[in-house]
């Protein structure tokens, strides 16, 4: 914890990059917080070592759960396109998305159907997510939806599945770690999941 602390104002000031670099990220001279702070820090913290980064867009109050107006998520996506776009060319430049997995994605999708006036319900059946570098071929798209977005069409990835490839990639078989907990076995998929391995270079 002391060394955290004691490294985390240098990884977290941004005030020694260039304004190349700022710009990639949307961002201007001396600006510390938005989306695209959060993108330039995390690839900070992944060249100082840091496993695992999660970056979060939204508030409780504006944010993704659009049950009120879904015209909404074209704000939220023009405040994340550049800075994600930014920080997969600042991490291929520097060599570093080679072996560093980035994943988007969400807790669910939303339905077809509208919820209310203009905002749509959860949907658990289909959603799209991505993921970039170490090993992931790069500009593909697996599996598909019906034509409405209501069921999966093809090549359908559950979560677990996901979550196994997703641990496949950072090297961890997902099948080997099993513990009791609540008088059954489980596993970091619990009992489920497969690798996707189409999607592997």
């Amino acid at each position: 914890a002391f060394h955290m602390q004691t490294e985390a104002p240098e990884a977290f000031d941004v005030s020694g990059e260039t304004t190349e670099t700022l710009a990639l990220y949307g961002l201007k001279p001396g600006e510390t917080e938005g989306f695209g702070w959060k993108c330039l820090v995390a690839r900070r913290l992944s060249e100082r070592g840091v496993r695992f980064i999660e970056i979060i867009d939204g508030s409780s109050s504006h944010n993704w759960d659009q049950h009120g107006n879904m015209a909404e998520h074209a704000d939220h996506a023009k405040v994340i396109d550049q800075p994600i776009a930014g920080l997969l060319k600042d991490l291929k430049r520097s060599g570093m998305l080679e072996d560093t997995l980035v994943v988007w994605t969400t807790e669910f999708g939303r339905t077809p159907g509208v919820d209310g006036d203009k905002g749509r319900g959860h949907h658990s059946a289909c959603f799209s997510s991505w993921m970039a570098g170490a090993g992931i071929k790069p500009g593909i798209s697996y599996g598909s939806t019906d034509e409405i977005g209501a069921t999966v069409a093809e090549n359908r990835v559950h979560v677990h599945d996901f979550h196994a490839t997703i641990l496949h990639v950072l090297g961890i078989d997902h099948t080997r770690l099993t513990y009791r907990h609540g008088g059954r076995d489980y596993r970091l998929t619990d009992v489920h999941g497969n690798v996707v391995h189409d999607i592997l270079s």
